[in-house]
């Protein structure tokens, strides 16, 4: 999915990750995927860390004392960026919040780092109407949803995730040239393996690795009849 002459590519060429993307079903998968993904990237890393606080909204259920900061910066729900982002130049990031819908820049816009800075970064907006063009985009405060953590964790950071690889419910909607598959951990509610394998434009451009058993030419679609017979 992304040899070594691509990676070396994205550095001056923002469209090298326009039309590829791993996707996978769970957000821990996808983060180790990045994770070693940006570690191959040619460059330097750039580390931001972020500002977290909490407010207890169990406080009947033995949530009564406000975590350790370092517990904090532990927490990696979905809906945040993480504590500790790290960041090169030409990497492909994933917007988690509307910054901007009417200037491309909303809730799941692929962009490439172009430049960073210590209060911004750049990026180029990868696909759509605004292919192409530059956006600013600066540390704000996030917020947790209430049914994801004990708290409701506040964070400041830049709006973005690493997204080498996003998971399966991420990349619905959207459409790729090549895409690869990693299913060592089965699908799990209903429709996702219907929407990771349609994500492609050409079935001979996707790529599905599985684990090696004695069933890894199989994998289990999981559909609720309940659901399709409303």
């Amino acid at each position: 999915m992304y040899p070594s002459q691509l990676l070396q590519r994205a550095v001056t060429d923002y469209t090298a990750f326009r039309t590829s993307l791993i996707l996978s079903p769970r957000n821990d998968t996808v983060t180790k995927i990045n994770e070693t993904l940006i570690g191959a990237m040619p460059g330097d890393v750039q580390t931001y860390l972020s500002i977290d606080t909490a407010e207890v909204v169990n406080e009947g259920e033995g949530y009564g004392e406000m975590p350790a900061v370092e517990v904090l910066n532990s927490f990696h729900p979905a809906s945040l960026p993480p504590s500790r982002l790290r960041l090169k130049i030409g990497a492909p990031v994933l917007l988690l919040r509307n910054l901007a819908p009417q200037e491309g820049l909303c809730n799941g816009t692929r962009l490439s780092v172009t430049r960073l800075g210590r209060r911004c970064i750049q990026a180029r907006i990868l696909g759509g109407l605004f292919d192409g063009q530059e956006r600013l985009i600066p540390r704000i405060k996030l917020n947790s949803s209430d049914d994801e953590l004990p708290y409701i964790v506040s964070r400041v950071q830049f709006p973005v995730r690493l997204c080498f690889a996003m998971t399966i419910n991420k990349g619905q909607g959207q459409s790729f040239d090549t895409v690869g598959v990693d299913l060592r951990t089965s699908v799990f509610t209903h429709g996702q393996f219907y929407v990771v394998m349609s994500r492609v434009t050409d079935v001979n451009r996707l790529a599905v690795l599985l684990v090696e058993d004695e069933m890894s030419n199989r994998v289990r679609n999981i559909v609720y009849p309940e659901v399709l017979l409303r």
